[in-house]
């Protein structure tokens, strides 16, 4: 039925009936999905280990499978097909990310200096492209490619420096989130460019106004009515429901951007956005993030696949000379439009060169350019290979910036600048904020922590997935979110990786040992407390990664046999001391896998004038494998060993024969000094070991 009734199919599905009328799947798609996940497998294992952004591993899968390379896709038409999902889903998730409340509240010099850094770079690349022949539309339109940055690429590149928080890479992050914002206003003015100068300019100019009512229809829709209809879902408590919702406003919104003469991704974008201003934007990015994943690799593969190897083996050497000259202008732009937030030289240097790359959205804005013939099919060629090449090197060029640096600290510079970097290079800001505590579930476990955290002035944050609760404890002004924290991106946006304590209060025990887990993994240093209603899931716990569990059906027999007693002339103190051995006797049997000694805070106890202290010793560490007379822990650093715990085992009091051995962890006393933990640490290349010191004198 559907054949006869003029609805365009997609490749993959049209002339696929059986016999019966039924609709086949074409295997020959499937062949094609195939090639391109087991060669994307590979390109992504070489990329990671040469530290390359994933996103030219997808490029290469498109130049290695497509008709340019091995041949094994000549049809692209299918691939794009999932290729524009992916650009739905990879603008949607991007609009989430990109509040407009955020976006107002921007500081002023990621404004100003994304504002400089986008309208300078467009004027540039205008002026130099219109010298070498290009026509005016044609050179702003490169120009306005040439603008974007890849905020995915920056990101990678710096989490694995370990450098997100620091204040030039903010700035960069700021600078790339307002490029993408950039993208709807120019996405509308693509039109415009590719009609100027023809009877083509009156319906763009519709088209541009269609759009600046569609973003008033997009702002009253954030602030008042998404919000209202996510909560009555929500409040429905099925996640099934919710993923659908979601789902549904993204593509159903940039349906309704293509029927008014718009692209599909704008309305995508726009949909985002809308979602973004409600409680629960962490919640649905959650939920969006592994269909994008899927879909935006297509996407990027099928750009691959335009790139034609034969056009950059003739011209490799322009091209190559292209990719230099586009990542030192967009560096020196980049350098000079973070000059007004006052930043020192070195800040300059660092955010230019992370923004010297072209990005990703750069190729969704390239499509409606080609469509309106701003992009020839050469200048396509050449654009694609310079955007892959400069993400490529990306890591190699912000790894250079301190010896970039230093190279222009050399040059005569002006006074002001030379103060200015002086000043900051002294007074360095900006430190990442950790050490809160991250509340999973806010009942009434979850409640009194909170209660406790605010009264001992301990920031905290707390996740919950019932949204009545959200909306009443934010209204009280309490720091919590709608999400569900067996989401990476959920924990990830309550700061789990600066966080000091975890605390997991839902009653659920798989959905408790998953959030350990997950939140383990992200983050191995923080403690991890977890609450569980029965005996029998408390060990599962401590394996997947919980320091502490507290046992409701232990705690409330324990609880009771105290009143018990306490009805009986029965000494206090007896009292304490039974409960005390019967929680060390309880939990001791569970904790083989917990890294925390159960009688420290005895310990602590009768040793309150000595700093006592837990240290684990590494694989590498410069103790490892030796006795303690050998480590002379206590003639050369006046430390000493209480306890080695290994495994289930706790030696008590070691002699001088005792070998410590890598994964012990060691109870000592006066191990105050910073200077004494690198002996329980694997070695760092260069690093000598610790200098010894004079132990205080016996009286």
């Amino acid at each position: 039925p559907i054949q006869g009734a003029g609805i365009p199919l997609p490749g993959i599905i049209r002339n696929n009936y059986n016999r019966h009328g039924s609709l086949t799947m074409d295997a020959a798609f499937l062949e094609q999905i195939l090639i391109i996940f087991a060669l994307a497998i590979g390109a992504l294992a070489l990329c990671h280990r040469l530290k390359v952004p994933g996103i030219v591993a997808f490029f290469l899968t498109g130049i290695i499978a497509g008709p340019y390379g091995l041949g094994f896709i000549t049809n692209r038409a299918d691939v794009e097909i999932l290729a524009e999902l992916g650009i739905i889903f990879l603008l949607f998730t991007i609009g989430m990310e990109l509040s407009l409340k955020s976006f107002l509240e921007m500081k002023k010099g990621m404004l100003t200096g994304g504002v400089l850094q986008i309208g300078l770079t467009i004027g540039v690349v205008a002026i130099i492209a219109s010298a070498l022949g290009l026509a005016t539309p044609e050179a702003i339109f490169f120009g306005m490619l040439l603008a974007h940055t890849s905020t995915t690429v920056m990101l990678t590149v710096f989490q694995h420096r370990g450098e997100v928080d620091t204040p030039p890479v903010r700035l960069a992050l700021g600078i790339s989130v307002l490029q993408d914002l950039s993208t709807v206003p120019m996405i509308l003015l693509v039109p415009m460019l590719g009609g100027m100068g023809s009877a083509g300019l009156v319906p763009s100019l519709v088209n541009f106004g269609i759009g600046l009512v569609l973003l008033g229809i997009v702002t009253v829709s954030a602030l008042w009515i998404v919000p209202r209809l996510l909560y009555r879902i929500a409040s429905l408590r099925s996640r099934e429901l919710f993923l659908i919702t979601v789902v549904t406003l993204c593509l159903g919104t940039a349906w309704l951007t293509s029927r008014a003469g718009l692209s599909l991704a704008l309305g995508a974008f726009l949909a985002g956005l809308i979602i973004s201003e409600s409680e629960y934007s962490s919640a649905a990015l959650s939920t969006i993030i592994p269909f994008r994943d899927i879909f935006t690799s297509f996407f990027f593969v099928s750009m691959g696949m335009l790139l034609n190897t034969g056009f950059f083996a003739a011209h490799a050497l322009p091209i190559a000379g292209l990719i230099i000259g586009i990542i030192i202008l967009k560096a020196v732009i980049g350098a000079i439009a973070v000059i007004p937030a006052g930043v020192s030289l070195q800040n300059m240097v660092l955010t230019g060169l992370a923004i010297g790359q072209i990005g990703e959205f750069a190729f969704i804005l390239s499509r409606p350019g080609i469509e309106y013939g701003l992009l020839s099919p050469d200048l396509e060629q050449v654009f694609l290979a310079v955007s892959v090449g400069t993400m490529t090197v990306a890591p190699f060029v912000i790894a250079s910036a301190p010896r970039v640096t230093s190279a222009i600290r050399r040059l005569p510079l002006p006074g002001r600048l030379r103060a200015r970097d002086a000043a900051r290079a002294a007074d360095p800001t900006g430190a990442p904020e950790e050490g809160h505590i991250i509340i999973v579930g806010f009942g009434p476990m979850g409640r009194h922590v909170a209660d406790a955290a605010r009264s001992a002035d301990i920031p905290y944050t707390a996740i919950e997935l019932n949204p009545k609760t959200v909306r009443e404890e934010q209204k009280r002004g309490e720091p919590i979110f709608f999400g569900d924290a067996i989401h990476e991106g959920v924990l990830s946006h309550a700061g789990i990786e600066g966080a000091r304590v975890v605390v997991i209060t839902i009653p659920n025990a798989d959905t408790a040992r998953h959030v350990t887990a997950i939140a383990r993994k992200m983050n191995p240093d923080c403690a991890i407390i977890t609450r569980t209603r029965y005996m029998e899931d408390s060990l599962s716990l401590y394996t997947v990664g919980a320091d502490e569990v507290i046992c409701e059906e232990f705690e409330t027999a324990t609880e009771m046999l105290m009143r018990v007693l306490i009805r009986y002339p029965v000494p206090k103190d007896d009292i304490d001391r039974l409960v005390a051995s019967m929680r060390t006797d309880r939990y001791d049997m569970l904790r083989e896998a917990s890294k925390q000694i159960p009688s420290l805070r005895d310990i602590e106890v009768h040793l309150d004038s000595a700093e006592l202290s837990i240290a684990r010793v590494e694989e590498g560490a410069p103790i490892a494998g030796k006795t303690l007379a050998e480590a002379g822990l206590r003639q050369n650093y006046g430390v000493t060993v209480l306890a080695i715990r290994r495994g289930a085992e706790t030696l008590v009091g070691p002699d001088g024969g005792a070998v410590i051995e890598a994964g012990d962890l060691c109870i000592l006393i006066d191990a105050g000094d910073e200077e004494v933990a690198p002996l329980f640490r694997r070695q760092r290349d260069g690093e000598s070991p610790p200098s010894r010191k004079t132990p205080p004198e016996q009286g």
